[in-house]
């Protein structure tokens, strides 16, 4: 009938768009040759689902397509967390190294002048299963341990923490072995960052499906901008994906090495060690934000693999979303802070005599977590919660 072939028409037409990288031709859509990667795949499903929606929302929504539209919703959310499934991936290695079937990791914080952000970051990672114990490098040097509610909660965490006080407010601190460190993996975390266990937990699995390596849970990108002809800063890799020049990082917010790696900076005899010290450090220019960046190109010219890094996390500071550390400026003003590790770059170039940033070549390569932004920021305010929770009764 032509009610009949009317709602046809109207099924149809929800079915039938054209895809972002497709071109529509007499009438049909045909799709350009892509070599689609997982991120892209689950980016197409969930522009398929936006587009359902939206004509829905045009045509008015009535009982069938509701139940459409709910089995739709859920075949997305299943597709995002198979495709985001860490271990699914297996990254090509440069060289041979065994997986190691470690089960615990310790987890390492520096600190300067945040005991409260501190407080609160160490209490919610004790809910971390594989975590053995918590090492904090305690740089702030005028403020007395004693002095702050350190000693009262100490006790009362389930793991053991231990508390190393620096001699000097030191950046390049944290990439150093520490003695008390009884486990072959290091998970370093900013003393105001929240990462979800679960993604702890995860990124600690690849880990030691790649020991060799630093695995960072956030990746950016140094290319060459050839209008310019100088060397830029990316906060999203994918900006510089069709750049001629690029090279690949993680930052120092957080990441898991091995002892490997954490006793380069202890065993090495490269004097460019105690210049990249001199020079975060320089009393007259303030780099301590470039501090990740060195030691991505310490590591680099010392001969590691590239690291690996895992994208799908949200930045989230601990009680302040989206505000940790270096972050504010970046937040406040994000061109500034763009210059900011510009500067960072080219200055560390001239440290290290070279034209082009010393850094693995091409962006890094990537193992998308199993966590969809909605859940992760649920489960934030749910920490928090359970956080200031803790505290009182401590």
């Amino acid at each position: 009938s032509a009610s009949r072939r009317q709602n046809n028409a109207q099924h149809v037409s929800v079915a039938c768009f054209v895809d972002r990288e497709g071109e529509r031709t007499n009438g049909r859509v045909e799709k350009a040759p892509v070599d689609w990667s997982p991120e892209d795949k689950v980016r197409q499903d969930a522009n398929s689902f936006r587009r359902k929606l939206w004509l829905l929302r045009k045509r008015g929504i009535k009982g069938v397509e509701v139940r459409n539209l709910l089995v739709t919703l859920v075949v997305v959310v299943w597709m995002i967390n198979y495709m985001r499934s860490p271990l699914k991936f297996k990254l090509p290695r440069e060289e041979t190294f065994p997986k190691i079937d470690s089960e615990t990791y310790t987890v390492q914080i520096m600190t300067y002048r945040r005991p409260t952000t501190l407080i609160q970051t160490i209490t919610y990672l004790m809910q971390a299963p594989s975590m053995e114990k918590v090492i904090v490098i305690w740089n702030d040097v005028d403020t007395p341990v004693a002095d702050t509610d350190l000693p009262r909660v100490l006790q009362a965490w389930p793991k053991p923490v231990d508390i190393v006080v620096s001699r000097r407010n030191d950046v390049t601190a944290r990439w150093k072995w520490n003695q008390r460190c009884t486990t072959e993996a290091v998970f370093n975390i900013d003393d105001d960052a929240y990462i979800n266990v679960d993604a702890i937990e995860s990124a600690f699995k690849v880990w030691k499906h790649y020991p060799d390596r630093l695995v960072g849970l956030y990746n950016r990108a140094i290319f060459l901008d050839e209008a310019t002809n100088s060397w830029e800063y990316a906060l999203r890799p994918t900006k510089a994906k069709h750049a001629t020049k690029v090279f690949g990082m993680v930052i120092g917010k957080t990441w898991f090495a091995g002892k490997t790696i954490m006793k380069a900076a202890l065993e090495s005899g490269n004097p460019r060690y105690k210049q990249l010290q001199n020079f975060l450090h320089d009393p007259d220019h303030e780099r301590k934000g470039c501090d990740d960046i060195a030691w991505n190109m310490f590591l680099h010219s010392e001969g590691f693999p590239k690291p690996v890094s895992l994208t799908g996390l949200p930045v989230f500071g601990v009680g302040q979303p989206g505000v940790t550390g270096y972050n504010v400026s970046s937040d406040q003003d994000a061109k500034g802070w763009l210059q900011y590790r510009k500067r960072c770059v080219d200055e560390l170039m001239a440290i290290f005599g070279a034209t082009e940033p010393p850094l693995p070549e091409g962006l890094l390569h990537t193992v998308p977590l199993k966590f969809p932004s909605v859940k992760y920021w649920l489960r934030y305010h749910r920490d928090m919660r359970l956080v200031k929770q803790l505290l009182n009764t401590m």
